[in-house]
Order: structure tokens, then C-alpha cells, then sequence
């Protein structure tokens, strides 16, 4: 009974689109203090009132279809499973500067593209060893 509660309280507490959005890419109706944004259009909140475990969470920045858990940034990442309780830049290159890591250390984030027609797709240039087997039957009569 009490996460009917707490979907109830929650969704009053926003607007009716944005529970529609929260309840459709989170399937859980949650309220909470936007703490950043990053490069993807990923949104980040935090609600320390929530059980320990959910009190921080993101709303993906892409379509339903489109979601996936490598879009998260692995500064974001830290935060979001409490690794780091510092909030982390708006860029990876802030980031890199404010924690004072070298240059290279910034580069942007991509998520994994396995599946999918950006892919990478390795090719062989080397002659096969074996020859694939080729029945040879003889014609009845």
C-alpha cells in the first residue's frame, strides 16, 4: 500500500505530462531535484527522502526504443551508484580540468554500439585453412 501512496503523492506533485514522461521511460512515478544534465540529454535528480538504492535516478534523453544503459556517462555513472557524491560537470573536458586530470582523459562519451548498424565488423584477410565440405552425389538411375 505504500508505493500506491507514494506513486500517488509523487505524481501530484508534477505536472500531468511530466508523470505521463516518467512513468513511460521509468515505469515509476518519482519527484525530485534535477542536480544535472549532460551531453546526451540525459536528465539526473535526487531525492534523499526515497529508500536508499532509488534516491538517485536519470531520465534518458533518447526514445523508449532507443534507451540503453551504455548512454550513461561514466563520471554520471559514479554518481548515480554513489561511487562519488560530487555532481559532475556539464562536459567531460570540466570535468577533466576541475578534477585535474590530463587532457587526454576528456574524450566524449559513446555508448556501445553492438547491434546495431554502426557497429564495428571485423573482417578477415587471411586465406582459410580448412575448405568447407561439398557433397558430391551421384545421380540415380
Amino acid at each position: 500500500m505504500s508505493s500506491l501512496y507514494r506513486f500517488i503523492t509523487n505524481s501530484l506533485r508534477q505536472s500531468p505530462a511530466r508523470t505521463f514522461e516518467m512513468y513511460r521511460k521509468l515505469d515509476d512515478a518519482k519527484w525530485g531535484r534535477l542536480v544535472g544534465t549532460d551531453e546526451l540529454g540525459n536528465r539526473y535528480y535526487e531525492n534523499l527522502k526515497e529508500r536508499y538504492g532509488r534516491e538517485r535516478w536519470y531520465i534518458p534523453g533518447a526514445k523508449r526504443s532507443e534507451m540503453d544503459a551504455s548512454q550513461v556517462p561514466p563520471r554520471w555513472h559514479a554518481w548515480l551508484h554513489r561511487s562519488t557524491d560530487e555532481v559532475p560537470k556539464a562536459t567531460a573536458e570540466e570535468d577533466a580540468a576541475a578534477m585535474h586530470r590530463p587532457k587526454w582523459m576528456a574524450y566524449p562519451h559513446c555508448e556501445n554500439l553492438t547491434g546495431t548498424k554502426k557497429a564495428n565488423v571485423t573482417y578477415n584477410t587471411v586465406r582459410t585453412k580448412i575448405e568447407a565440405w561439398q557433397p558430391s552425389a551421384a545421380v540415380r538411375q
